[in-house]
């Protein structure tokens, strides 16, 4: 197997498993999601600063799994993409 055979099936290899780890981290995301509207919505109406923190870490944490859903679906379009021009 020539350098540029392994190179493409190292690319489309790391294309599946990011599309892979996306559809799990994404289940999760949701998963999360959900648990920590349920939370928020505990606490809805206090006032306390310590409420307010876990309100903004939750949001904060569902806005980086997102981020992190989207970066891996990237990669795998890449990685898909150059295996396919060379």
């Amino acid at each position: 197997m020539s350098d540029i055979q392994r190179l493409k099936a190292q690319l489309y290899q790391l294309t599946t498993e990011a599309q892979q780890g996306a559809g799990s981290l994404g289940g999760f995301r949701q998963k999360f999601g959900q648990t920590g509207a349920q939370v928020q919505a505990l606490i809805a109406g206090s006032a306390t600063g310590a409420d307010r923190d876990i309100a903004q870490l939750l949001d904060a944490a569902g806005r980086s799994l997102e981020q992190a859903v989207e970066s891996l679906q990237i990669a795998a379009h890449g990685c898909r993409s150059y295996a396919d021009q060379i």
